[in-house]
């Protein structure tokens, strides 16, 4: 099959066997399982430099950005891709490289619109940004391995 195919990438009911979807949420719990390790290390790695991780939202006070709302973020992050992930994969190839196009264009956009602006310093606002990168370079590389399967 052509890889500009618009064919569907499951079976007759568009729904994927079993081990697919097996093989989609194994693949996609390990991606989230080293992006948060990554980000949570990259965490206490600018306490332990002492960076404040106070951000001021537009709207909103001021708040701490602690380890529980990074882990938190990255969880909930890759499972909103994965969900659409697995609704792309039901369509085509086609739908899946666009998910993952959005999911890059997603991770640089609110890597440089929202943390480096909100932060508090630039320490907070550099490492945060990179958190939401390793987030997106993390579900793409994921997102290609188990799409492409």
């Amino acid at each position: 099959m052509d890889s500009r195919s618009t064919a569907p990438t499951t079976g007759p009911g568009g729904t994927g066997t079993p081990a697919q979807s097996r093989s989609l949420l194994q693949g996609v719990a390990a991606g989230a399982a080293v992006a948060t390790i990554v980000n949570a290390a990259l965490w206490a790695g600018g306490r332990a430099a002492d960076v404040s991780f106070s951000v001021s939202p537009p709207a909103g006070d001021p708040l701490q950005v602690g380890v529980v709302l990074v882990v938190l973020t990255t969880l909930l992050t890759f499972a909103v891709g994965s969900g659409l992930l697995a609704l792309a994969a039901r369509r085509s190839r086609r739908w899946v490289r666009a998910v993952l196009v959005a999911a890059v264009l997603l991770a640089v956009v609110s890597a440089a619109g929202g943390p480096l602006p909100a932060a508090a310093d630039v320490a907070t606002g550099v490492l945060l940004a990179v958190m939401h990168l390793v987030t997106g370079a993390a579900f793409v590389v994921t997102a290609s391995r188990v799409g492409a399967k």
